[in-house]
């Protein structure tokens, strides 16, 4: 139950998580298997820990089991709950795993939402939350990026604080991305623009 994987998806991050892209893949963020431990029943804890065994094998089987503790756990407690809540961030962190982008931002924004409702938008854990919906966001395919953002910076715009800032990185990071697309295009158009030889030449080349 103490497993640190367990409880990846809603691992603090440390200070440097705005930094660079350089900076973020050689940092190893602390992941707060203890503290998570703590907000949720023995019972949901021991749960979340044979859906991390599933996802190892088998997500699909992993997003059944994820399903049947959100609908229990809700039953039992309603959106607002802190063990509903997790269930939620791992079923966020799943549709990322299993490639369904637009789902996993849903799922996260949706997350983000809760706990500012829960907590409030200046509170630690709604802080964390802007900020693994922004690194979730930052890791897709730049296509999926771009097509995704608008959503993820309307609901930031709604939050003060971090959400400010995690929309303004996005934007930075939204115009790094355009300008390599567009360098990309114009690299693909000089190309297909370069004269093909001509017949003469490639006979004699014969």
């Amino acid at each position: 139950m103490h497993d640190q994987t367990l409880f990846r998806p809603w691992g603090i991050v440390d200070p440097g998580f705005w930094a660079d892209a350089e900076a973020e893949q050689t940092a190893t963020p602390p992941v707060a298997a203890e503290a998570a431990a703590a907000t949720v029943s023995g019972e949901v804890a021991g749960q979340l820990a044979a859906i991390q065994a599933a996802a190892s094998v088998d997500l699909v089987r992993a997003n059944v089991l994820a399903e049947e503790l959100d609908a229990k756990t809700t039953t039992a407690h309603g959106e607002g709950h802190i063990e509903t809540i997790r269930v939620r961030e791992v079923r966020a962190y799943l549709a990322l795993l299993t490639g369904h982008h637009e789902t996993a931002v849903a799922w996260y924004l949706h997350v983000v939402r809760l706990h500012a409702g829960l907590h409030g938008p200046e509170h630690t854990e709604t802080v964390l939350a802007v900020r693994r919906a922004y690194s979730m966001w930052k890791a897709l395919p730049a296509p999926d990026a771009v097509r995704l953002a608008e959503s993820l910076m309307e609901a930031f715009a709604e939050l003060k604080g971090v959400g400010a800032e995690a929309a303004a990185r996005m934007r930075e990071h939204l115009q790094q991305l355009r300008r390599t697309h567009d360098g990309q295009l114009a690299a693909t158009a000089s190309d297909s623009q370069q004269p093909a030889p001509s017949t003469a030449n490639v006979a004699r080349s014969m």
